[in-house]
């Protein structure tokens, strides 16, 4: 429950009471997390400390709106997508610069324990 109230703290910190997210599952390995990015709505500074799953309900391209570029990023619709953990000091935002919402589920993977692989090594 720690790592939910945290990100929920930071959200609300940050202004963004309008971001639809909602845990719906954790525990010490993973945190599960739906997200709802309205149109032009941004997600403000922050780091991704943990590697993460996401697939899309609804897919598009968000924005990461880093010091120095600009970097979009795709969620197809219903496809798995692995994010790799920011690298420390290094924050962004992120935001939907399309015309409709990018609906997201992230699984979050906190344990040391979780060792991802390439389909190629499977």
């Amino acid at each position: 429950m720690k790592f939910s109230m945290f990100g929920i703290a930071c959200l609300l910190s940050l202004g963004l009471q309008a971001l639809e997210y909602e845990v719906q599952f954790e525990n010490d390995q993973v945190c599960v997390s739906r997200v709802k990015i309205m149109p032009k709505e941004e997600i403000g500074l922050h780091r991704d400390v943990y590697p993460q799953v996401v697939i899309a309900l609804q897919g598009g391209i968000i924005t990461r709106l880093e010091a120095d570029k600009r970097v979009p990023v795709e969620f197809p619709t219903a496809v798995a997508v692995f994010r790799e953990v920011d690298p420390p000091n290094e924050l962004h935002k992120s935001v939907n610069e399309g015309s409709d919402p990018v609906e997201i589920i992230t699984i979050q993977l906190k344990s040391n324990d979780v060792v991802v692989r390439s389909p190629e090594l499977r």
